[in-house]
């Protein structure tokens, strides 16, 4: 019997020794997309199989169901229209400035999760600022950060090819006041792409 535990611990600890996990260097504010802070690599994701100009429907029904489950509780609108779904979020809670926030870095990793799930969509990153600022300087910073969290979700694993970012400053405001902060958000669109 102190044979087969032996051996059975030996071939443990040989299949232990050949895995090591490193945790990704913090972001940087260069030019090359950031990586994320994670400590521990995302769990294996797998595809959610074809998409059909028949299936649409009910593949974005399940995109959809998924992220509201996911976005529960976070603060995080999720609206259908039509085919199309449509998360919004706001830049405070997003950012810290225009690096990614812990808040932001989490709520990456759970759209990840879905996204990537969901594999046959396309992605378009909208972000906006209130009015705060110079026209130049608001449209520079919603580029900034839409571009940023597009970095992000990339060097998360989401195809580059899926992803649009678009900065529009303080245009499309969504109160009558074009300073109140409701008017800083991101808004995601995420769009079937059948084959």
């Amino acid at each position: 019997m102190k044979r087969i535990l032996f051996a059975a611990a030996a071939l443990l600890l040989a299949g232990c020794a050949g895995q090591r996990l490193s945790a990704p260097l913090p972001p940087s504010s260069s030019a090359q997309p950031p990586a994320p802070r994670v400590k521990a690599p995302m769990p294996p994701i797998h595809s959610a199989g074809p998409l059909t100009k028949t299936g649409v429907e009910v593949y974005m029904d399940g995109q959809e169901a998924d992220l509201r489950s996911y976005m529960r509780g976070q603060g995080v609108l999720v609206a259908r229209r039509g085919n199309d779904i449509a998360l919004t979020v706001s830049t405070d809670k997003l950012f810290d400035k225009t690096n990614i926030s812990a808040w932001g870095d989490a709520f990456a990793r759970a759209l990840v999760q879905v996204v990537d799930h969901y594999d046959h969509t396309a992605i378009e990153i909208v972000c906006y600022t209130d009015a705060t600022g110079g026209d130049a300087e608001n449209l520079a910073l919603s580029q900034k950060r839409a571009r940023t969290l597009s970095d992000w979700l990339a060097a998360y694993g989401v195809a580059a090819a899926r992803l649009t970012p678009k900065g529009f400053g303080a245009t499309n405001p969504r109160t009558t006041d074009p300073h109140d902060a409701k008017n800083r958000r991101i808004e995601i669109k995420i769009t079937p792409r059948p084959a």
